[in-house]
């Protein structure tokens, strides 16, 4: 924990020698918006953990309790201990102990307001929670009041601290006006500390603890009845900073309402000359989302981390309402999905759309939002990924040089994108409403050769990056016949009417790459080239060395340690080779090379030999062993040992 109390002691310079110096108390300083900022992101509200910085709060409590040794009596009777002004004064940190208790009282609130949605009852212990941190508030305040050693920061700090307390808790109690002058007065005196502060990092907190109050200040306003309200609102919720989980369930909230308002002017819609009837309010409130996305994404001061966090929210949103429409449509005998691995032969289940009902329609159509969505995401992702690998470097035509750029994200990573593209193409054609659409077919159809073509290109790049040039030239004539087949659909004219796309606007993502096909086949030429022969030395063709830029000096000894033939893909000045007492061509002696041994002998007589049999000798040592007394007594030795083995006794014991 960082530091939480300071004094600055303050001694009289103006004593003499014959007077005594005057002691003068030290300065009382607390900085509250520090110490409860730390404390939350180190404890769980990064993460919109309430349980666990309540937790916290015990813990610290505890701990300064006994360190100031502050009981509650003994075992035998209870007796609240006081905190008084004397107390203050001589430890700063007996005001850290209603400041805890106010944050801990807070964060319980919190967590039952999270818990609230589901046990409705547990709103009244949620607010009389807030009542205990407001109470702990004030007897915060009113201590820092009654010391005359306490500075102004500390005061404002206090005073703030207990008017957003207020503000919460009129705010759950939905009295807006009382919540909104609380939230007036707290941002007021946060605006008066933010000029006197010169650390940017107590700038900064001042500013999201601004921002926090702003929002709960603004949604005050738009429950009274403050119409420019709720276009603040909206603009605050389309920050891509709003990471404080409680401002986005004010936010969400406040969205959520106001949907719910316009949701009755949305009962029918049209998608290809066909009119959809939505009865489902939640479908509803999916189709003014769409429209509030789009308006929102056409802004031209929307950044992209701002259009990622728009997509990735409607992109979530519209796969729950496409789940919802799709269990409706269980019992919908019209209703038969094709697997994307049947997409050649599903234009021949369904000759006429017409049979589908509404609920399918309905179905097609937010399927086809979800993945044109999708589709537009990556491509904005993959332009975001073309301007880091491709840095454009001091010239004044504009063009990129591919191999000095440097290389910010893998050309692996737009290879993904890519094929993410193409497969987004592929689902479109099962969607069942557009499986006969002979226009989706020839767009779809356009559109997988361009981003075949692109991504040919950039599998290219990735394979020159890995010194792969054989590959990288057959995918350059691979991407060279991607863009002559999409030209010549565009220049004969195949192109439908009723297509909704441009495809001379899609033929534009082929002037960079074509500009670039160029460098590329020089640089495979370059490197094959250079590129060393053989394998006898590993070391061959390890330095690249152009004209424009001179060897190191590091590089030079090296060289000058290698025979002539060994650098013959590599030029420099070398003297050694026009002095004859000492030059360096070949290795000499040539290194050893092992080869096979020739053998000396094979003996291959060995199977054929013939040896003497040896039978009567092994059989005449038998017999001149074994004798008839030696037999007699192997007898008694064997009938002796068979009778004592049978009643287990008289045996060795081994």
């Amino acid at each position: 924990m960082s530091q939480t109390t300071s004094f600055e002691t303050v001694s009289d310079t103006s004593a003499t020698t014959t007077s005594q110096p005057t002691k003068v108390a030290p300065t009382l300083k607390l900085d509250i918006l520090r110490i409860i900022r730390l404390c939350q992101q180190q404890h769980g509200l990064r993460h919109g953990d309430y349980q666990r910085y309540r937790s916290f709060c015990s813990r610290r409590l505890r701990r300064i309790r006994k360190s100031l040794e502050l009981t509650y009596g003994n075992q035998k009777k209870f007796q609240k201990p006081i905190i008084t002004d004397e107390l203050v004064a001589k430890d700063s940190r007996y005001l850290l102990l209603p400041l805890i208790c106010s944050e801990r009282a807070w964060a319980y609130a919190m967590q039952l307001k999270s818990e609230a949605n589901t046990e409705p009852r547990k709103k009244f212990h949620l607010l009389n929670r807030l009542r205990k941190a407001v109470k702990h508030a004030e007897q915060l305040e009113t201590l820092c009041n009654q010391q005359k050693t306490c500075d102004a920061r500390t005061k404002l700090e206090v005073q703030a601290y207990t008017a957003v307390m207020n503000g919460h808790l009129k705010f759950e109690m939905q009295s807006w006006a009382d919540a909104l002058q609380f939230y007036i007065r707290a941002q007021a005196i946060y605006d008066n500390l933010k000029t006197g502060v010169r650390s940017e990092d107590d700038k900064q907190m001042i500013d999201q603890r601004i921002d926090e109050i702003t929002t709960n200040a603004r949604f005050c306003q738009y429950k009274s009845g403050d119409k420019n309200a709720a276009k603040e609102l909206r603009s605050l919720r389309t920050k891509a900073a709003l990471d404080d989980p409680e401002m986005t369930r004010i936010l969400d909230a406040f969205l959520s309402e106001t949907h719910e308002q316009q949701t009755s002017s949305i009962s029918e819609i049209t998608w290809r000359q066909r009119k959809i009837q939505v009865t489902n309010e939640k479908v509803r409130l999916f189709f003014l989302n769409l429209q509030e996305f789009q308006n929102e994404i056409k802004k031209q001061d929307v950044s992209f981390d701002t259009k990622m966090s728009l997509y990735e929210s409607f992109l979530k949103d519209a796969v729950e309402t496409l789940q919802l429409v799709k269990d409706e449509l269980k019992n919908d005998p019209t209703f038969k999905p094709v697997p994307a691995s049947s997409v050649t032969t599903a234009s021949t289940t369904r000759e006429n759309n017409d049979k589908l009902s509404d609920s399918v329609w309905l179905y097609s159509y937010i399927a086809w939002i979800r993945l044109s969505k999708m589709i537009e995401r990556n491509l904005a992702m993959i332009d975001n990924g073309k301007q880091q690998i491709f840095k454009t470097t001091a010239v004044d035509t504009g063009k990129v040089d591919v191999t000095s750029t440097k290389k910010v994200t893998k050309p692996a990573d737009i290879i993904r994108m890519y094929d993410l593209l193409i497969q987004f193409l592929n689902d479109i054609l099962v969607i069942p409403a557009l499986q006969n659409d002979k226009t989706i077919q020839a767009d779809v159809a356009f559109q997988t050769i361009v981003y075949k073509a692109c991504r040919s290109f950039y599998i290219t790049i990735s394979f020159i990056q890995q010194k792969r040039f054989k590959e990288s030239a057959a995918f350059v004539i691979k991407t060279e016949a991607y863009i002559e087949q999409a030209k010549k659909i565009v220049d004969d004219g195949q192109q439908l009417k009723s297509s909704e796309i441009n495809y001379q606007s899609l033929l534009n993502e082929f002037t960079f790459i074509q500009s670039k096909l160029d460098e590329v086949k020089y640089e495979i030429q370059t490197s094959a080239t250079s590129a060393p022969i053989g394998s006898g030395s590993p070391k061959v063709g390890t330095i690249q060395q152009s004209f424009d830029q001179p060897l190191s000096i590091d590089e030079q000894k090296e060289l000058d340690n290698k025979p002539l033939i060994d650098r013959l893909d590599t030029y420099y000045e070398d003297s050694s080779l026009t002095n004859k007492s000492r030059l360096n061509i070949v290795p000499l002696p040539p290194p050893f090379k092992p080869i096979p041994c020739k053998p000396v002998l094979f003996d291959l007589a060995l199977n054929h030999l013939t040896f003497p049999s040896l039978d009567d000798k092994v059989q005449s040592k038998r017999q001149a062993t074994t004798t008839p007394t030696d037999k007699g007594q192997q007898q008694q030795a064997g009938l002796t040992g068979f009778v004592k083995g049978f009643f287990s006794w008289g045996g060795k014991k081994q």
